[in-house]
């Protein structure tokens, strides 16, 4: 497969993740806020606070995609090992840690202020154990990007 080919495929997977997270943040939280400030009234001064915490969550996400976005356009351009994808691997792992570490405190938050969310406390963990395990990953991949960059530029010097 070509490397414009693959770029293509993960340009493809990068706008089915953002239309999955847009839906997801922008449409599917906003209406559970709503709908949790009308069956609770006495709670729903905590609607928008939750609603501007999860969209600070939101933004961690457009920012790592955004970057990975730009990754998969340097693939198309037989950029695969170059320190920026390292430096932009590492990135993504810095705001893939942050979101997890938000998705966590959000648990802690809730039950601070006093709002019972049952099941969406085992949401919240495991959408942070997710978003951590992926920030591994391109932590790691950075690291590995990294060297093979090092690499490359010693092989273009001995030719």
């Amino acid at each position: 497969m070509s490397h414009k080919t693959l770029s293509k495929l993960l340009l493809i997977a990068g706008i089915i993740a953002c239309i999955g997270g847009c839906t997801v943040f922008f449409l599917y939280a906003p209406m559970m806020a709503h709908e949790c400030a009308e069956i609770y009234p006495e709670l729903s001064h905590f609607a928008l606070p939750l609603l501007l915490y999860i969209w600070v969550i939101a933004a961690m996400y457009i920012l790592a995609v955004a970057l990975y976005m730009r990754i998969s356009l340097r693939l198309g351009k037989n950029q695969s090992f170059c320190s920026k994808n390292a430096d932009d691997l590492r990135s993504i792992a810095l705001f893939l840690c942050a979101a997890a570490v938000l998705w966590f405190l959000l648990i802690f938050l809730t039950g601070w202020v006093g709002l019972d969310i049952g099941p969406a406390v085992l949401l919240f963990l495991l959408a942070s154990m997710a978003t951590l395990a992926v920030a591994l990953v391109a932590y790691v991949l950075s690291r590995l990007v990294r060297r093979a960059a090092a690499l490359q530029a010693e092989n273009d010097l001995t030719i």
